[in-house]
């Protein structure tokens, strides 16, 4: 991973924990929240992804991949029914492939995957539902409550790897062979798109819940222009949160 990378993606976590920080004390009389979330996705890409080589060239048909999510919640409500969210976190995405390509004239079976970390911002609009608040022994009690979520997020690319098996037989003999090579100058520094979800929490000082989102990049995460590798991201996101 380049360091470079590593260590402005380091400062912009540790200057938002330091805003969520300051923001904590005035939390509960602002009706703030602050917490963290984490789960599972399934992901792919639009288009197919797409290598060149010397000697050879990859136009593989992309299938789903499962990969994880990860990352801080800052909560604003704006009405009673409407919130805000900034959520940034860490995310794994990408692709799998069943394909084949020609090599020197010999026919190749590779069974690969497309594995792309982003450090990713999504900023939300939450509408949620409202029910009247009950106290038991001075106390409020929990509830349940649902809402919808879209906006949008921007992602900055941390790692990108292309590793598979390769197999065949060019002279009559049988050839397997595993690979992993680094393919991020294959791919855009940046991804943006947007986001559509529904979820539920329950409680009442302390909330937990569950969403999930579809997310889509609105712009290609390919950089490669000359084999037309506009791959852009896509998936289904199934998440858990605790908030404060």
């Amino acid at each position: 991973m380049n360091c470079v990378r590593f260590l402005s993606v380091t400062v912009f976590i540790c200057f938002f924990i330091l805003i969520l920080a300051g923001s904590a004390d005035k939390a509960e009389a602002q009706r703030t929240g602050i917490g963290f979330s984490g789960g599972m996705n399934v992901s792919s890409h639009l288009n197919n992804f797409r290598f060149a080589g010397d000697d050879f060239e990859l136009d593989f048909a992309p299938e789903a991949k499962v990969g994880f999510q990860g990352g801080f919640i800052y909560r604003a409500p704006l009405t009673q029914h409407l919130r805000f969210q900034a959520e940034p976190s860490a995310i794994l995405l990408g692709a799998t492939y069943d394909d084949t390509f020609t090599l020197r004239g010999f026919d190749f079976q590779s069974v690969s995957e497309t594995q792309l970390l982003y450090v990713q911002l999504p900023l939300l609009m939450q509408l949620t539902t409202v029910p009247s608040e009950e106290i038991v022994f001075g106390r409020p009690r929990a509830r349940t409550t649902f809402h919808m979520t879209g906006g949008v997020f921007g992602g900055y690319l941390l790692d990108a790897q292309f590793s598979g098996h390769n197999s065949g037989a060019p002279i009559g003999i049988e050839f397997q062979g595993s690979f992993s090579n680094d393919v991020l100058d294959q791919y855009s520094e940046f991804d943006g798109g947007v986001i559509l979800g529904a979820g539920l929490e329950r409680g009442a000082n302390y909330k937990v819940g569950f969403e999930t989102r579809v997310i889509f990049s609105v712009i290609s995460s390919g950089d490669q222009p000359e084999i037309n590798f506009n791959p852009h991201n896509m998936g289904v996101t199934f998440g858990l949160y605790f908030l404060l």
